[in-house]
């Protein structure tokens, strides 16, 4: 029978997380009911072996070649059955109730509304569901307490089949990660659509315990910045400010030994002459 929602959720190498955060995530769809399909993403792990002789109820689905979030995510929403996708990050705790709640919030939507975001709550006390995104100071920057535009968090968000196809998923060149998701949020609304909040449905996120911090996936996020700028913050003015301000930015950097933002930079100025 064809199921209402399909929660897809992408791991990196992830087997022990899964195994950590997955029966939380199988509750939740036992109740809808939903189909949960995982996208084993390039993982030398066992990940595909082994989740399912451990979680038989899951459709593994594995990925050869290079890693991407974006790729995975693409992949696992092509495969679904349901009328509903969920984007769920492997490690998260959904509350109780809280799969149906998203659903039914969405169901109940009009049509220019194409996804739900819940309070996705992380360890430093933030909501991630309530990160916005605007251009300041002729950088792009996201945060929670920002005046700017709203966009659906990569780690949860339950879309209208229709509308995801419609923006055709995430774009391929934010691979492997980072951004992806704001620029699709970009896109959702220039394409007339917007997102709706459930802020009283919660997911918790460990957030990051895939990909960590490190000074490598600082400056995949720094290199994306650059690339989300490319694509949507091209105006006359934008472009005015960003050559104003990224002299102050690099300076800034390298007096503080951000490594980051200059490498990050430098994989920019890379990733423009393999394309050009």
């Amino acid at each position: 029978m064809k199921k209402q929602l399909s929660v897809v959720v992408p791991s990196r190498n992830g087997l022990p997380i899964l195994k950590k955060y997955l029966p939380a995530i199988l509750r939740e769809a036992a109740a809808v009911p939903a189909e949960v399909i995982v996208v084993d993403d390039c993982s030398d792990d066992g990940t595909s072996e082994r989740l399912p002789l451990l979680f038989p109820e899951v459709t593994v689905l594995k990925r050869t070649g290079n890693p991407g979030f974006c790729h995975a995510v693409n992949l696992g929403m092509s495969r679904a059955e349901g009328n509903f996708l969920m984007l769920l990050n492997n490690d998260t705790v959904p509350s109780k109730g809280s799969f149906r709640m998203l659903v039914e919030k969405l169901d109940q939507s009009g049509d220019n509304i194409a996804v739900v975001v819940p309070s996705i709550n992380r360890p430093d006390g933030s909501d991630d569901g309530s990160y916005r995104w605007a251009f300041r100071r002729g950088l792009a920057v996201t945060g929670e307490n920002i005046s700017g535009e709203d966009y659906p968090s990569g780690a949860c968000a339950v879309w209208k089949r229709s509308a995801w196809e419609k923006l055709e998923g995430f774009s391929t060149a934010y691979a492997p990660i980072y951004w992806e998701d704001t620029d699709l949020g970009v896109r959702m609304h220039r394409a007339g659509y917007a997102m709706k909040r459930c802020t009283d449905t919660v997911i918790e996120h460990a957030h990051a315990a895939t990909m960590g911090s490190s000074l490598k996936s600082e400056t995949l996020r720094e290199r994306n910045r650059f690339i989300f700028m490319d694509r949507n913050c091209s105006t006359a003015k934008q472009r005015f400010s960003r050559a104003v301000w990224l002299p102050l930015h690099f300076a800034v950097s390298i007096l503080s030994g951000n490594r980051a933002f200059v490498d990050g930079y430098r994989s920019y100025r890379n990733w423009k002459r393999e394309i050009s």
